[in-house]
């Protein structure tokens, strides 16, 4: 009889444990980035590691992903990890696509985004299921969009809107009805975005209107119908209602800052500050100019539409006779150029080598023309760089006494004391100033972003490679390099001493996320700093935490 008991409540425990949409319900009215809801999502993860029900897992994975503020891209590995054990193609393109989400939504990292998206197509492209081919449809509309292509975008969105809205979803199955209403609800919004930049703003109204009805009364679309009042503000800016316009950017900024999407942020700081310039609010208009050019600053990068800033801001200072502020402000315009052009050539790159298909194919004249378009940008911006050179001249003369020395290369090692020496004769306080911006830089992660190269970090720093280099030398004891890599160490492990996911990545993985640029790399510079290899440490860590 005993046996038969324990046999009972095991059997009944077992069938109780496998209730996973228990789990979720938990945190269905969390918002998201609420990591308060990651207390019920480790439970639904810890559920599912139990039975080995990597389907269940791959999910919890991707629904804290939702939540998590600061690992997003940790989860994102790790759903990919459990789609892979559950050996499900769907299962599998779809975490690739999440993945690209993150990147791609989150931290606006657009190559690294289509990366994971050429990965979700190897899986998705001959998919029987019909949300995940649109929900993979939608991402190559994203794309296309960014890319300049908004007949080819609109004709995606506009599909993705039809089947999101019209596919019947049963009342019992509340996460899909989400799920189809969040993809109806962003399609019909990228949709808007096509129709501006098409010049068809009369068609934006209705589109407008229809997201705003949609998304009425219900708190979880709350975000969402941030980015409708964004499009309202932008039609109300365009047809010069500025007050409208205001308001309607006001509301949008509640939700678009609350997702940390500082892409649409700095669009809305453009608008608003090109809206208070034209009514005569100079001061106001400006200081939301100069917040586009910190959110740029941050990240690195900002949407082509916002480059008028820096025009607005170089025009200012010049009209205000300030050098030093014009100089600074046509350098961030030029580097906004480079990073803008970069990103747009590896894209086009990408897409036309490896998306190989007919949905995707574009046409000869259509690739010459961004062609030309790249060159066209580089021959303004060597003009450009002509103007300035002449122009950091004139003021490099009135602070000559605090020159370091001439822009003659010095040699890493041979010349590191003749550096050093000289760097007594900056201000003092201009020395500070340097160090106290580069610790806010690495409070930042800037050593995460792969090849940072030291002018670009001092272009960043609003100084200039031998200021900084002598600081460097001076402050940190090491060159460079040795600097960069040694941030980019801690930084990993750390990771890897705290977090247990972060034990189960690859190599390859912990590499790339930390900003190196290959495994060998990595391990050679890991190899120097602790005697061990990355392997050997993460196995002396499993050890010493009881990992299995």
């Amino acid at each position: 009889m005993k046996i038969i008991f324990y046999f009972f409540v095991f059997f009944c425990i077992l069938i109780n444990s496998q209730k996973y949409p228990d789990y979720r319900i938990r945190y269905d009215n969390f918002e998201e980035n609420d990591e308060r809801a990651l207390e019920f999502v480790n439970a639904y993860i810890k559920e599912a590691k139990t039975f080995k029900n990597y389907k269940e897992l791959t999910q919890a994975y991707r629904d804290a992903i939702s939540f998590s503020r600061n690992k997003k891209i940790e989860y994102a590995d790790s759903a990919v990890w459990a789609a892979n054990q559950a050996c499900d193609p769907d299962l599998i393109g779809n975490s690739y696509l999440t993945k690209g989400s993150v990147y791609y939504f989150t931290y606006r990292k657009y190559q690294k985004a289509l990366d994971e998206y050429l990965r979700a197509w190897k899986y998705l492209n001959e998919s029987k299921d019909p949300y995940l081919r649109h929900k993979n449809m939608y991402h190559i509309g994203v794309v296309k969009s960014y890319l300049g292509y908004y007949e080819e975008a609109f004709t995606l969105f506009s599909k993705c809107r039809s089947y999101y809205r019209d596919t019947y979803v049963p009342s019992n199955f509340p996460n899909l009805r989400y799920n189809m209403k969040k993809g109806y609800l962003n399609s019909l919004h990228q949709m808007g975005i096509c129709l501006f930049y098409l010049k068809k703003t009369k068609e934006v109204s209705p589109l407008i209107d229809e997201g705003l009805q949609a998304s009425a009364d219900d708190k979880n679309f709350y975000i969402e119908r941030s980015y409708f009042y964004k499009l309202s503000g932008i039609l109300a800016y365009l047809r010069e209602n500025d007050k409208e316009s205001l308001y309607d950017f006001n509301i949008a900024l509640a939700g678009i800052e609350k997702k940390s999407d500082f892409t649409n942020t700095s669009l809305i700081y453009y608008l608003k500050g090109k809206i208070l310039l034209r009514n005569h609010k100079e001061n106001e208009g400006i200081n939301y100019l100069e917040k586009v050019d910190s959110i740029f600053l941050e990240r690195n990068f900002a949407h082509p539409s916002v480059r008028e800033a820096f025009e607005l801001l170089i025009t200012y200072y010049k009209d205000k006779n300030d050098n030093k502020k014009e100089l600074y402000y046509t350098n961030q315009l030029l580097q906004f150029d480079r990073v803008m052009l970069n990103d747009f050539k590896y894209l086009l790159d990408k897409i036309h080598k490896e998306y190989d298909t007919n949905d995707l194919l574009t046409s000869k004249k259509r690739l010459e023309s961004s062609a030309f378009y790249g060159f066209v940008i580089a021959g303004i911006s060597f003009g450009a760089l002509l103007v300035i050179s002449a122009r950091y001249y004139k003021v490099r003369k009135s602070v000559k006494k605090y020159q370091i020395a001439g822009d003659q290369t010095l040699g890493e090692e041979g010349h590191k004391d003749a550096v050093s020496a000289k760097i007594s004769k900056l201000p003092g306080n201009l020395a500070d100033e340097i160090l106290d911006k580069l610790k806010i830089m690495e409070e930042n992660k800037f050593y995460l972003e792969k090849g940072l190269t030291q002018n670009e970090l001092a272009k960043r720093l609003k100084t200039n490679t031998a200021y900084l280099s002598a600081i460097i030398n001076e402050y940190k004891g090491t060159s460079y390099n040795t600097y960069l890599n040694s941030l980019r160490l801690e930084y990993v492990m750390e990771k890897l001493r705290t977090s247990a996911e972060w034990r189960k990545y690859s190599i390859d993985t912990i590499a790339d996320e930390c900003g190196f640029a290959n495994r060998p790399k990595f391990s050679k510079f890991f190899i120097e700093l602790t005697g061990l290899t990355p392997s050997e440490y993460i196995q002396k860590i499993k050890d010493e935490s009881g990992d299995p």
